[in-house]
């Protein structure tokens, strides 16, 4: 060791030194702190902390194809809990506030937690609730699958720092409300939505004692009216809260919870064109929490506006007439002889571009009510809800008759001039024979279609074969999606598989038959399809085997209708390689249908129709009990614009679907309606 650095002196005076260092750096940091950078640092603190908040965008409208509206914006008032106002401490206080201001105004709140309001706690049953029960007892502790609701509520309420000795009805609410807060991320930056559309008296009220509500703020937004609600509900949805299935599946830069999202209809198809994009408003607070400033860094950009091809005038049309129609034989006929009819539908196309300008169901619903109606809707046993136009399956009955007859003529198995033989009973087979509604002789395939014989059909179709008259039902858009926006039916055509698969977990599983065949040809057996369907048939016999592709959108619009975003160009969806003169041999025999003045089926209506209509009527047997009524049509037959499709349940016979049919031909075509001068018997059964 070198001994000059050993003395105790030398040793103290350079930890002197060190000290001294550290100090003198010390002071100089000190110094620029305080003189060189004090300015600055002072404002950072003055200024505080800058957060993000997002701000939701306003929703398109839907509207009509004359610009008539369906679903438009009105203004509202929502109740927000902005936490980067709200201390911890408070959260609780300023909750029940709110809580007791709304009972007292008889206005609802937002609570999903699935746990009754009054002790002792249940869970809430049903297969929706499941996996919100799971979220719940995670939350409250990682709790087991068999904890009781009573046990994961004392977590919660000891959680969220409710005092035992609280009311337990009222802890239960402000812990509904503080569960909601953290499910769906409630922060700084994305507040919280307490309650929507709520009346102005209580916005006025919630202002008043502000002072005492820290945090809670009115919020002004949009709410979604529905003009003439019940007209075209079905078709034009409803919007509704995201739920947590729903949540897991969206984008979540575009989404949060409390977000309002299409549930059905346009309103779910044209959700990507309608939601809009959100905006940012930048809040920055002091040190203390204090709000300094509040900008809007990114406006919100509002939703565009979809035009839709429905024409209202012709939708109300529509809907008044099946209504009208299945109350009169309510009030006139006998039970089992249509007396019994209480729902139907009906379509009606653009036979050129396969625009739907009308798609009518009964019994509807008003979309403006439908959450406060919904428990009654959803318990009606005639399902108003339901949208059958779309969804329902129908067997069709005679109407599928021109598919068969169609196929004959195309196939070279008949021509137009080609007879069968009707005596009333198809003798083909000897255990099986089916009969006929009349006795027609020799008839052609375009007197068949006009009086709807069973033998004509019955023979072609089995000279044909299944699989021939089958494929041709698809091709003019039976049994296939038709691709709509909405939410739709495949329905099915009978085929010997379809038979066989739908009979199999029968406890005698049934073989098909040779003669299943003819009940098939005539549109019974397992043929199902929905009335969309039905009105694409038609409208494809009428444009000589060019289908169209149905569509509900005409165009998306910018929010103001300043610019055109997209237009929905016409689109084929399959051609048919069948010789025109083949569909007019068809369209022949529907004409008949609707004006020979003796033995057309439609002739009580349509006989002295100031245009000609191709139609077909049908009566297929729904049930043992039950026979359905529908009806196609198209006109004017040589060059159709439209064509339609009726069908009401327990309707008895087709013709009964006539009058519909009728009023909807006098509004497009502009018609004044009247009486027909003629009308069947009471009860007497048309195909």
């Amino acid at each position: 060791m070198n001994k000059k650095f050993d003395s105790p002196a030398l040793r103290l005076a350079i930890a002197g030194v060190l000290v001294g260092l550290i100090f003198t750096s010390f002071s100089l940091r000190l110094m620029s702190y305080q003189v060189v950078h004090g300015e600055e640092y002072k404002t950072r603190v003055q200024q505080g902390i800058t957060s993000r908040q997002r701000v939701q965008p306003v929703r398109g409208e839907i509207l009509d194809r004359y610009g008539r509206p369906f679903a438009v914006n009105q203004v509202g008032y929502d109740v927000i809990i902005n936490v980067a106002y709200l201390p911890m401490e408070d959260r609780n206080a300023v909750i029940q506030k709110m809580i007791t201001m709304m009972e007292s105004a008889g206005q609802q709140w937002i609570d999903n937690m699935p746990v009754s309001w009054e002790s002792p706690f249940t869970f809430l049953e049903g297969p929706e609730y499941e996996n919100r029960i799971k979220q719940l007892k995670k939350s409250a502790g990682n709790l087991t699958a068999d904890t009781t609701a009573q046990v994961t509520m004392e977590n919660i309420l000891e959680k969220y720092g409710l005092e035992k000795t609280m009311d337990l009805a009222l802890a239960r609410k402000i812990a509904g409300v503080r569960y909601e807060m953290e499910r769906t991320g409630a922060n700084s930056q994305n507040p919280y939505t307490f309650a929507v559309d709520i009346p102005i008296e209580l916005v006025m009220k919630i202002k008043e004692y502000s002072f005492a509500l820290p945090g809670i703020e009115i919020a002004q937004s949009t709410t979604r009216h529905y003009v003439d609600g019940d007209l075209a509900s079905h078709v034009v949805g409803i919007t509704g809260l995201i739920n947590e299935e729903e949540y897991q599946q969206l984008d979540k830069s575009k989404y949060q919870y409390n977000d309002k999202i299409g549930k059905s209809g346009l309103e779910k198809a044209m959700e990507p064109y309608l939601k809009g994009s959100r905006g940012v408003r930048e809040i920055t607070t002091d040190a203390k929490g204090n709000v300094i400033s509040s900008v809007e860094a990114e406006p919100a950009i509002p939703g565009n506006t979809v035009i839709t091809t429905l024409d209202k005038d012709l939708q109300r049309v529509a809907l008044l007439a099946l209504e009208d129609q299945i109350k009169l034989m309510q009030q006139t006929l006998p039970e089992d002889e249509g007396g019994k009819a209480n729902s139907g539908s009906a379509v009606v196309i653009k036979v050129k571009t396969g625009e739907v300008l009308a798609m009518a169901n009964y019994p509807t619903y008003n979309l403006e009510n439908y959450y406060s109606d919904y428990s009654t809707l959803v318990n009606d046993p005639l399902k108003p809800l339901y949208n059958r136009a779309a969804l329902g399956t129908y067997v069709p009955g005679s109407i599928f008759k021109p598919v068969v007859g169609l196929a004959g003529l195309s196939t070279g198995e008949i021509t137009a001039e080609d007879t069968v033989n009707c005596t009333h009973i198809y003798t083909r087979f000897t255990g099986y024979q089916p009969q006929c509604m009349g006795y027609h002789g020799e008839y052609n395939v375009m007197q068949a279609l006009m009086v709807s014989c069973n033998i004509f059909f019955y023979d072609v179709g089995y000279r044909i074969g299944i699989d021939t008259f089958t494929e041709y039902a698809r091709q003019l858009g039976l049994g296939v999606e038709t691709g709509i926006e909405i939410e739709e039916s495949t329905g099915r055509v009978s085929t010997p598989e379809v038979f066989e698969e739908l009979r199999k977990n029968n406890s005698n599983p049934e073989k098909w038959q040779e003669g299943n065949v003819l009940q098939a040809a005539i549109g019974q057996l397992d043929n199902k399809f929905t009335p969309l369907q039905l009105a694409v048939y038609a409208a494809t016999l009428g444009n000589n085997g060019v289908r169209m592709k149905p569509h509900l959108v005409k165009s998306i619009e910018s929010y103001n209708l300043d610019e055109t975003i997209e237009e929905i160009e016409p689109e084929v969806a399959y051609i048919m390689d069948v010789d025109k003169e083949h569909f007019e041999t068809i369209r022949e025999g529907m004409v008949l249908s609707s004006h020979d003045p003796v033995r057309g089926s439609s002739r009580y209506y349509l006989g002295s129709y100031p245009i000609q209509v191709a139609s077909k009527t049908g009566t297929p047997e729904a049930s043992a009990e039950k026979l359905n009524a529908t009806f196609i049509a198209y006109a004017p037959a040589q060059n159709p614009e439209i064509a339609l499709a009726v069908v009401i349940e327990d309707g008895y016979s087709g013709q009964k679907c006539a009058p519909v049919a009728k009023a909807i031909l006098d509004e497009y075509f502009g018609f004044t309606a009247k009486a027909p001068e003629t009308s069947p018997a009471q009860g007497q059964l048309l195909p």
